[in-house]
């Protein structure tokens, strides 16, 4: 068949290009905007600005993953309402030690999926006195999919970029909140523009299950697990997310001892990452088999990043 028109000539050469990170520009990051807090006094949690230590894969418009992350982690902290804590809050400093975008299109069902992946070390410091309180590692995994037509769409992998970019953030915020410095917390409020906004940007934790995700609250989670939507794979992975979220090292697994996985690629992703966050050998072992018949090779590259290194959650602090 001969393509004679420039613009369809373009299209089948993306079409070649599946898996390709897409057919023109970089991709640009944007940090969420939300709801500032309106707790009285807050306790404080500063992030320094972010330095760029490690290696980050992709081509990203100015300022670049360390400084988007920086702006979006200290929005959700400031949305957080944190109490308990030093007197004076705390200052923390990280390095972005990975970070990493997956995309692949499925031409067949006319979808994208995309993983995103963050991993920052952190010191925090009390901010009377600077003595270090916690050091350790924040780990995002977030998986995100949406519709893009034939693999042609740079809009559609920015929309996706913007979610998962604002789930890690957010989530890394938690973590570093809830169980590094162990301080309490609301959940935050994203704001969108407008309603095309908030369709297209939207992550996991703007679903109706993303506040008790954020939250890490586990007396949601055998609701959640009892209401999984079998028709809407979205809401799955959100419930499945709440799981994740409240999994960690040294917390009971509360999904059976055995994980049905689900059919759906990101509910899979969600699924896997709950286990990772849990680590232990018995989650360690279903990652193990699950890599053994995982075809999906985005998926793929979570178990085994999951597995080199452990697992990928955060113990709650014991100070």
């Amino acid at each position: 068949m001969r393509l004679a028109d420039p613009l369809l000539s373009g299209a089948f050469a993306c079409l070649l290009l599946l898996l390709a990170t897409s057919c023109g520009g970089r991709l640009t990051l944007s940090a969420p905007n939300v709801t500032p807090t309106l707790a009285r006094e807050p306790t404080r949690v500063d992030l320094d600005p972010i330095e760029t230590r490690g290696l980050v894969e992709g081509d990203y418009a100015p300022p670049g993953p360390a400084a988007v992350l920086t702006a979006a982690m200290t929005q959700e902290l400031a949305g957080r309402a944190l109490t308990g804590g030093e007197p004076g809050g705390y200052v923390v400093r990280c390095g972005l030690d990975r970070f990493a975008v997956r995309s692949e299109t499925r031409v067949a069902e006319g979808t994208e999926l995309m993983a995103l992946y963050a991993d920052l070390s952190c010191e925090a410091r009390r901010t009377q006195d600077t003595t270090a309180v916690w050091r350790g590692e924040l780990r995002g995994r977030v998986c995100e999919e949406g519709s893009n037509l034939l693999g042609t769409s740079t809009g559609a992998k920015q929309h996706l970029v913007d979610r998962a970019l604002s789930d890690a953030a957010r989530e890394m915020a938690s973590d570093l909140a809830l169980r590094a410095l162990q301080l309490h917390a609301v959940p935050s409020t994203r704001v969108f523009a407008d309603e095309g906004q908030q369709q297209s940007s939207s992550g996991l934790d703007d679903t109706p299950w993303g506040p008790a995700a954020l939250e890490q609250n586990v007396a949601v989670v055998e609701r959640a697990l009892r209401t999984l939507d079998v028709r809407d794979a979205t809401l799955r992975a959100g419930a499945w997310n709440v799981v994740a979220m409240t999994a960690g090292p040294d917390d009971p697994w509360p999904a059976g001892e055995q994980l049905a996985l689900d059919s759906e690629p990101l509910v899979r992703f969600v699924q896997y990452k709950a286990l990772a966050r849990h680590g232990g050998d018995a989650a360690l072992a279903q990652l193990r088999r699950a890599a053994d018949r995982e075809g999906d090779r985005i998926l793929l590259e979570l178990l085994h990043d999951a597995i080199a290194t452990g697992g990928t959650g955060l113990a709650r602090s014991k100070r």
